[in-house]
Parts: structure tokens; C-alpha cells; sequence
């Protein structure tokens, strides 16, 4: 599978999950590489958002308005090409699937509330990221099992990957630390989302799609 086609393929798990307006029709035109990097950002100020060091969305705000640019390493991208996460997910390929998936998912976010003309907050966009990585590895998982529901022995490798490695420890700092505080909120979020039944669920993701921070960081606080 090319990494064109694995845009299309993710992006449509996305959308469908959160019920979000398809608004940018193909992905491939705003990802760039480690020269498309250099040409358009070498020496510029951006706004990079990523909890993963490489892979992030670039934006920028202009007279014309934002400008954003999914930035994917070369080493990454080859990675993925040598380890198909849609052929077979395991350790050597969740850490850059991860960051794949998240890229994609903040920058699908960010479009949908720029056409609502609502703002998102940095640790917003990073809760909702960490529940779509953990979504879309569960998925990615049980079509290739075959099996609506996988073994919760997988879920435990899977949040062991996407949230507990993050939660916890790291380096000191503003965005390290709202990196944790997004894995943890994500790791309560999907654990309650597994107790719903598969239509309460789909609601619920609807929901947290126009649900304000605050509100799902009161809900977090009465999870157990």
C-alpha cells in the first residue's frame, strides 16, 4: 500500500469514527518531506504540534489565513514502507504508525474547526489525537484478526504503547507536560468508551467532537 493510499484509507476511519464533514478531499497535496521541509519552513516561525519527535503538522498563519503542511520524516515514511501497519501492526511499527495516524488526525481536526470557526486548544488537539491513535490501532487490529472485538491482551499492548509510555516520566517542560496529561485523559477516555455498547459509542465520538474541553476534562474526572 502506497503512503497515498494509507492517507485515504485513515482518513476515511477518522471522519467515520467522529462523523466529521469531509472537508479536505485528498491529504497527499499538504504532506511534505525532509527537502519540502527544508524549502518552506528551513529558517520560518511555525507552530508545530506532535508528541512524537519528527512527524508533526506545520501551520501557519497568514493575510489568507492558516497554512498547514503534514511534515513526515523521510526515515519515517520508509519505515512504514518496510513494515506495512496495515499488513501487520507489532512493536517494530506501532511507535511511527502512531505518529502517522496522529499528524492526520490533528490536521482533519483543526480543518473542521476552522470551518466551524471554533477555536481548539493545544491539549485539546492532543486528547483527541490520543483517543484516534488508540481507535485506529484497535481497528486496524481487528481487521486483521478478522474479529469485531480483540483480545484485551492487545489492548494492553496497545495502550501500553500510546498512552502508558507518554503518561509518565519524560523530560520537564510546558508541552511534555501536556503531553502527559493528554496520554492519561486518553487512557481514562477509551477505557470508558469500552464499556459502551457499540451504537452508545458511536454517539459518544460524535459527541466529543463538539464537546468543549472543559466538559470532557469534568467527565474525565468522574471516570474510574
Amino acid at each position: 500500500m502506497t503512503a497515498g493510499s494509507l492517507l485515504a484509507t485513515l482518513q476515511g476511519v477518522i471522519e467515520r469514527s467522529y462523523g466529521m464533514p469531509h472537508i479536505i478531499d485528498d491529504l497527499a497535496p499538504f504532506v511534505i518531506g525532509d527537502a519540502g521541509y527544508r524549502a518552506l519552513y528551513a529558517g520560518r516561525a511555525e507552530t508545530a504540534t506532535s508528541s512524537t519527535p519528527g512527524a508533526r503538522l506545520l501551520v501557519r498563519e497568514g493575510p489568507a489565513g492558516l497554512r498547514a503542511a503534514l511534515y513526515y520524516p523521510d526515515a519515517l515514511v520508509r519505515h512504514l514502507e518496510r513494515h506495512p501497519p496495515l499488513s501487520g501492526l507489532g512493536d517494530v511499527n506501532i511507535d511511527a504508525f502512531s505518529a502517522f495516524v496522529e499528524e492526520i488526525d490533528h490536521l482533519l481536526t483543526l480543518a473542521c474547526r476552522a470551518a466551524e470557526r471554533r477555536p481548539i486548544s493545544l491539549l485539546e488537539l492532543e486528547h483527541h489525537a490520543n483517543v484516534t491513535k488508540y481507535l485506529v490501532v484497535v481497528h486496524v487490529l481487528g481487521r486483521q484478526l478478522r474479529r469485531r472485538r480483540i483480545p484485551e491482551a492487545l489492548r494492553l499492548w496497545a495502550r501500553h504503547h500510546l498512552f502508558e509510555k507518554y503518561a509518565e516520566g519524560g523530560e520537564d517542560g510546558q508541552g511534555q507536560d501536556r503531553y502527559r496529561q493528554a496520554a492519561r485523559l486518553a487512557r481514562r477516555y477509551v477505557l470508558h468508551l469500552e464499556r459502551l455498547t457499540i451504537e452508545a459509542r458511536r454517539c459518544e465520538l460524535q459527541t466529543l467532537q463538539r464537546r468543549p474541553l472543559a466538559e470532557t476534562l469534568r467527565l474525565a474526572g468522574m471516570l474510574n
